[in-house]
Parts: structure tokens; C-alpha cells; sequence
């Protein structure tokens, strides 16, 4: 009888160089059966990169930098939660379509598989900007996807305030997350990137007072009428090309949804003829932009279509205002990544706007609150009467909160800056 395995070493061996001869052909055909299949090397995949430390530190500007000087190889940069986003948007897409067809949906492991090797061919360097992990179901559907990703070859670069150890400390089922933190440090080379100072409030440090920039971010205790006058007022001074203001008209959001902004800017020469490309700028008050439930779909399709912003009557925020809080922060990290001009009226600075890590714990305490406002997807192994897991992930949501609050304030304090946006060749050259 004929071994198979026996034939397919033969014509393997036919496809290799320098392997002719009757010895090399015996050596081949008499290996023990349970000798491994010959496979061809694989290339060396090199290791990729995970960066983390203190908010303000260069992170982001190093992940640009490297992005835009990386040639030859396909690549992808996006914020990690952006990321995660579209992960259960294609994985619920890859469902519907096997209902549509009448086909048996594959299991989470095996999509998850899918995915990952499809994420590998669109790219084979993957960037993330800010990775931090705290809602249950995102860490289980990390620790698979990426195991997926590593194996096709997929190279990642991330940045985080965390270190592989922190990301998901403490959260539910964190045992069943830690395979990911394990393989994380075999892949990816780990520095912390850290020092004293946060260069985001260096640059607006540095303005010449001589110079009288305009103002940016405004603190004032005002009604939301007149915050939402100093916004545009704010927001036509520094805007790039003149503005003026035009009929307010709906911008469509993500699942059929809308949001009309309060003041539309346009350019001047646009006003006769408004086309829909030619509104340059948006101004909102907080309570309509961030007071009611929208998601990160909503706010990238808002940053998207102004690349001129305001927010009027931005509060200070507290534990029972952490959903809106959330919502703000992911507006400000959607304007960061686009690099848009903002113009905030508040009523305190970027360091008041946010209680310190501590204070919000002793809130959680005091108040005994539990059901923290779990992030973006679907919590599926946490029962909602379970209090302790509710309470672990709590506490969870506090903590990447808190830095969080960090990272916003600074980010806030940097594109207050009279030369923000700048290009990143400036950036480094100044740096």
C-alpha cells in the first residue's frame, strides 16, 4: 500500500534545490511516520512594538511619525477603539450575512479566526494609537482576534498609559485574558516611554504673550445662549479661512439618526452658493452633543464632516455624569486623531473639568454605585445581577476613566494652542 504522506515528501522534495540524488530520496521516503510533514520556513516575522507611559509624553507623536515614514508594506493606523468598533460591526455583518443565506453562522472562535486573517491581508502593520481594554467582552474578543492576526503574520505597533500587566487589571474573568498579555510580550518588543514633563502643555507654555492668541479654550460661567455667542465668536477668530454663519441644516448620522447643529460656519464665498462640502465649521452646546446616548459612530461622523468644532457650556464633571463624560473624551480623542480646530467654552480649565482617580473612587464608595456605564459592545458573560463582577468592573471603569480624564486634559490644554493643527514634520522638527 501506498503512504501518502510518503509521496507528498516525494514531490516536496522535487520542488527543492540541490536535493537530486537516490541518498537524499531514501532519507526522505524512510522517515518514520510519525516523523512531521515536511513544511516550507515561514519568513521571519519581526517583532512589533508596545509603548506606554504617562500621558503627554510622545507617544502618539513617535506612532506618527513612524506611520508616515513607513514605506513598502501595507499599514493601518487607527485609535483602538475605533478599532474595536468596527471588530463587532464586521463580526455582526458576518452574522447577518449567514442569516441572509440561510447559512449556519459560524462560532465566535472561528469568526474571530476570519476576521483575524482578513485584518492580516488588509495590512501587514497594524498601528494603534491609546490601546486599553475594559469592557469584558472586548477582552475576550482581543485576546482571540489578535492570536488570529499574530499567526497570519500580522506586525503590531501600539501605544497605551498602561503596561501589557495593567491593561484589564482587575476586570471579571481577567484570567481568561491574561494567554493575551503573555502572547502580547512575546510579539511585541515593551518600552516605557516616560519622563517629568507633558510636552502638550510645554507648547502652549511657550506662546508669546506679545502675540495675544486667540482664545481656544474659554472659561466662563455662562447661560448656554451666551456660551454658545462666545463660542462662535471664538471659533470664526481662529478658524483658518473666514467665516460666517449660514441656516443650520441636519447632518445624517450613523443608523439613520441626525443632529442639527446649533450655529453652521461657512466661508464667505460659499454663502451664495452653499454646497455641502462648504460648511467649514459646527458649533454645539454640550447638553445636545454629549447629554444623550451617542456613540463613537456618532462623533467620528461629526468630526468628519467640521473640521472647524465648538462645544459651548461644557460642565465639570462628576461620578453621576460619568456617561457624559465618556462621550466628551471620545469627541475630543475623534478631533485629536483628525487634527480639527476646537474651540471649548467651560466652566473650568482642562484640570478641573475631571475629579482625580482618588476622589472618583471615594465617590463610587460613598454612593455604592455599581452598573458603571460598561464601553461600547455587547457585555455578554457578566450577569447584571452578579454585584461583585458588576463592582470589579466598576472599579475597572474607574481606573482607565481616570486616565482617561488625564489624557483628555492634556490633549484639550495642546489644541488650545495657537499653532494647533501643526504638520508632523513641524512637530519634530520643533520637538
Amino acid at each position: 500500500m501506498i503512504d501518502p504522506r510518503a509521496v507528498g515528501r516525494k514531490a516536496e522534495l522535487r520542488k527543492r534545490r540541490g536535493t537530486t540524488g537516490s541518498e537524499a530520496l531514501d532519507r526522505v521516503l524512510n522517515q518514520s511516520k510519525s516523523d512531521e510533514v515536511y513544511e516550507p520556513r515561514q519568513p521571519r516575522i519581526p517583532k512589533g512594538l508596545y509603548v506606554h507611559g504617562h500621558v503627554g509624553r510622545g507617544k502618539s507623536l513617535c506612532c506618527d511619525l513612524f506611520f508616515e515614514g513607513l514605506s513598502g508594506y501595507k499599514k493601518r493606523r487607527v485609535h483602538f477603539h475605533q478599532f474595536m468598533l468596527e471588530v463587532h460591526r464586521r463580526l455582526h455583518d458576518a452574522r447577518a450575512e449567514c442569516k441572509r443565506q440561510h447559512r449556519r453562522p459560524p462560532s465566535t472562535r472561528d469568526a474571530l479566526k476570519a476576521l483575524g486573517r482578513e485584518l492580516a491581508e488588509e495590512a501587514e502593520v497594524l498601528v494603534f494609537d491609546e490601546m486599553q481594554i475594559t469592557d469584558v467582552a472586548d477582552a475576550m474578543v482581543a485576546r482571540q482576534l489578535f492570536d488570529a492576526c499574530w499567526d497570519a503574520g500580522l506586525v503590531l505597533v501600539a501605544t497605551s498609559n498602561r503596561p501589557p500587566e495593567a491593561l484589564y487589571e482587575g476586570g471579571p474573568n481577567r484570567q481568561y485574558f491574561s494567554p493575551f498579555v503573555t502572547r502580547l510580550r512575546e510579539q511585541c518588543r515593551v518600552v516605557c516611554l516616560d519622563g517629568e514633563s507633558d510636552h502638550r502643555r510645554l507648547r502652549l507654555s511657550r506662546v508669546d504673550e506679545d502675540e495675544a492668541p486667540v482664545v481656544r479654550y474659554l472659561v466662563q460661567h455662562l447661560g448656554e445662549a451666551h456660551a454658545l455667542a462666545a463660542a462662535a465668536t471664538q471659533l470664526s477668530a481662529a478658524a483658518p479661512k473666514v467665516l460666517g454663519a449660514v441656516r443650520a441644516e441636519a447632518l445624517e448620522l450613523p443608523h439613520g439618526r441626525s443632529i442639527t447643529p446649533d450655529i453652521c460656519l461657512a466661508t464667505w464665498a460659499s454663502r451664495s452658493s452653499l454646497r455641502e462640502n462648504s460648511v467649514e465649521g459646527a458649533v454645539f452646546a454640550f447638553e445636545a452633543l454629549c447629554g444623550s446616548e451617542r456613540g463613537a459612530g456618532d462623533f467620528h461622523a461629526i468630526a468628519r464632516a467640521y473640521p472647524s468644532l465648538a462645544i459651548a457650556d461644557v460642565p465639570s464633571f462628576s461620578l453621576k455624569d460619568h456617561d457624559a463624560a465618556r462621550r466628551f473624551i471620545t469627541l475630543v480623542d475623534e478631533c485629536y486623531e483628525r487634527r480639527n480646530l476646537l474651540v471649548v467654552v467651560a466652566r473650568s480649565g482642562p484640570d478641573g473639568l475631571f475629579p482625580s482617580e482618588d476622589v472618583f473612587e471615594r465617590q463610587l464608595s460613598s454612593e455604592k454605585a455599581t452598573g458603571l456605564d460598561r464601553a461600547s459592545g455587547p457585555v455578554s458573560t457578566i450577569d447584571p445581577a452578579d454585584d461583585e463582577a458588576g463592582a470589579a468592573l466598576d472599579l475597572v471603569s474607574v481606573r482607565e476613566l481616570a486616565w482617561a480624564f488625564k489624557r483628555c486634559a492634556s490633549r484639550l490644554s495642546e489644541m488650545a494652542a495657537p499653532d494647533w493643527p501643526q504638520k508632523l514634520t513641524e512637530v519634530s522638527a520643533s520637538a
